[in-house]
């Protein structure tokens, strides 16, 4: 894989980490409102929540996407370190102000 497909890669994972834990956050859940008539109030309505996905497979998979991410970061980072640009500069020169 090249730095640029692992770096578009990363983007795209990225992504599906961040609609993972909006999922995981808000919307893995199905959430019933009952009513009940000539009652209290307070006993008028009952809700009921029940989890749509598995919160520990949810967090499984969001926890191996960030260890990928974490891998390909990594990997570019390590490989740009040992990349080499074969260019010779004077500094001084170039960086001298302007007279």
């Amino acid at each position: 894989m090249t730095i640029n497909e692992a770096m578009v890669l990363q983007k795209t994972i990225g992504k599906r980490v961040t609609d993972l834990q909006g999922l995981r956050n808000q919307n893995a859940v199905e959430k019933n409102t009952y009513y009940r008539l000539g009652m209290d109030s307070d006993e008028k309505r009952r809700e009921e929540i029940k989890p749509q996905y598995d919160p520990k497979l949810l967090d499984k998979k969001i926890t191996e996407l960030e260890l990928f991410l974490f891998k390909v970061d990594t990997a570019i980072k390590r490989a740009n370190a040992k990349a080499e640009v074969d260019i010779t500069a004077d500094m001084d020169k170039l960086l001298a102000p302007i007279e």
